[in-house]
């Protein structure tokens, strides 16, 4: 029996099929890139879409009725081989969107027409960073202001907001917490009005992609209430965990990587 505030090593897919069904309040996460890291290798991009949508709908299946998924990710691109070669990139954001509101929740990746529910899409939220945190793009355009050759520093990345298909309105979901639990969960003034986040990236010798806690701290805090479950599929070093342990809310963790695995528990512990 899977319980709250573990964190467990193992393939995502294989570890959530031994989930019951409606076991988790909230998903957030931010799924391995696509080939951009020594960590995440795919025989090709649709491998890498297949393997995220297997993966989420694995979490629609153990995620309660009308609850949410919050996915941290951003388009990616692939070095060119050579200045003779154009680089690619993946709009990574776009395509899961398109494919997880149109997917079985137990099944591959379906006709768009198909009438099968996905998750809902909710919102689009942009984690902006300072331009000085990211990699310069445009230099050779700065030096010669050439048409056709602009590339703009990448300061963003997205957050996509989905929730479980229901027909019920989150009233609904309100009327299943006692009033005081509500009251404790409540959001403290100064939350974000809008749907641009400034915050500053971390780094971490332990960790080659994290993301801040405090991206963590508002994502559990407007998505679920004190005592809740919140899940993590690619935990990594813990962040998700530890942030959830910390707002007074349940945690489940999954990291293939044993390294990150390790040093998540102390993480978090401490």
């Amino acid at each position: 029996m899977i319980t709250p505030n573990t964190i467990l090593n193992g393939d995502s897919e294989e570890v959530l099929k031994t989930f019951p069904r409606d076991m988790v309040d909230l998903t957030f996460c931010s799924p391995p890139y696509y080939n951009a890291r020594e960590y995440s290798q795919y025989e090709d991009y649709d491998s890498y879409l297949q393997t995220m949508c297997r993966i989420f709908n694995q979490v629609y299946r153990v995620t309660k009725e009308g609850r949410f998924l919050v996915i941290n990710v951003s388009p990616v691109i692939e070095p060119r081989l050579s200045r003779a070669h154009q680089s690619k990139r993946y709009p990574i954001p776009f395509d899961l969107v398109y494919m997880l509101t149109r997917t079985k929740p137990l099944g591959f990746y379906q006709h768009p027409y198909s009438n099968m529910p996905g998750w809902d899409f909710i919102e689009d939220i942009i984690w902006e960073k300072p331009e000085s945190s990211v990699k310069n793009r445009n230099g050779q355009f700065f030096q010669h202001r050439k048409p056709l050759s602009y590339k703009p520093n990448i300061v963003h990345e997205y957050l996509l907001v989905f929730r479980k298909h229901t027909d019920r309105l989150i009233d609904w979901n309100l009327r299943q917490y006692r009033s005081d639990t509500i009251e404790e969960s409540k959001v403290e003034d100064g939350y974000e009005k809008t749907s641009i986040w400034e915050i500053h990236p971390k780094s971490s010798k332990h960790h080659p992609a994290i993301f801040p806690e405090e991206l963590s701290e508002r994502v559990i805090k407007y998505y679920s209430m004190v005592g809740d479950t919140v899940l993590d599929p690619f935990s990594g070093i813990g962040t998700t965990c530890k942030v959830a342990k910390k707002l007074k809310r349940g945690y489940i963790g999954i990291e293939l990587n044993n390294e990150y695995y390790e040093y998540s528990l102390k993480n978090v512990e401490n």
